[in-house]
């Protein structure tokens, strides 16, 4: 992996081109408005008028952006050049942190990028992969860190001060997690949801496999928040290594 030297205000993080397509993952500063959103689609537009058979898509969410299109209807010695008008397009775009090129032509889903995420993590801070999930904006009484990112499936390991964690205190996170409203509709499914005791800590597992897209990160943030209900506890972290 490089970074490549692109006349933008945000990272360029350089994977590869593919030979047939290409992704660009756009990572939020903070979060992006949904009033960029339009704005965001304006720039795929002229892109797709100024590139005649480009076939851009994009992917959108508060998390990232990716902006996905096939290179395969032109020659080579062209990839180059469609590559940075992209990015060149999106450094209109206010509140990019930064972009991640890969081969990957899929749209973005949280399987889809788990090696790319973790790439990323080791170009920034510790708090990057917290910023993509949207953690540090909850406001939450205890301290959360996320140290990876599997695929669809969260494991929470939830710490207690008194470094002691037992049936009793399953109990009580059970009771306050699977009572939370999420904001789902009623017949939206929330995933598979396991609560144990496990030695020295009490274990949240959740599978989003099935799960709406819009729904996950309500899903994944009303966890934390329920968690806020909860006395004592000293640390949550998401995918302990």
């Amino acid at each position: 992996m490089e970074v490549n030297n692109y006349n933008t205000y945000f990272n360029v993080i350089f994977k590869c081109v593919g030979k047939e397509d290409t992704i660009c993952h756009f990572f939020p500063q903070d979060t992006y408005a949904r009033e960029q959103y339009d704005e965001i689609n304006a720039q795929v537009k002229l892109l797709s008028e100024k590139y005649e058979g480009l076939k851009l898509g994009v992917s959108l969410c508060e998390s990232l952006f990716s902006v996905y299109f096939p290179l395969s209807e032109f020659p080579e010695d062209r990839h180059d050049e469609i590559l940075g008008a992209v990015i060149s397009a999106m450094n209109c775009i206010s509140g990019i942190k930064a972009v991640y090129i890969t081969d990957n032509g899929d749209f973005m889903s949280y399987d889809d990028i788990e090696y790319d995420l973790a790439e990323v993590q080791d170009t920034f801070d510790d708090s990057f992969l917290d910023d993509v999930l949207g953690i540090t904006r909850l406001g939450l009484s205890y301290p959360t860190h996320t140290e990876g990112i599997e695929g669809e499936c969260f494991n929470y390991s939830v710490y207690f001060t008194d470094d002691n964690a037992g049936e009793e205190k399953a109990a009580t996170v059970r009771n306050v997690v699977e009572s939370f409203d999420f904001g789902l509709k009623d017949d939206d499914y929330a995933g598979y949801l396991s609560i144990s005791a496990d030695k020295d800590k009490v274990s949240i597992y959740l599978d989003l496999g099935n799960v709406q897209p819009g729904n996950e990160n309500k899903v994944i943030h009303g966890i934390l928040l329920a968690l806020n209900n909860v006395q004592g506890i000293k640390s949550v972290i998401i995918n302990e290594k």
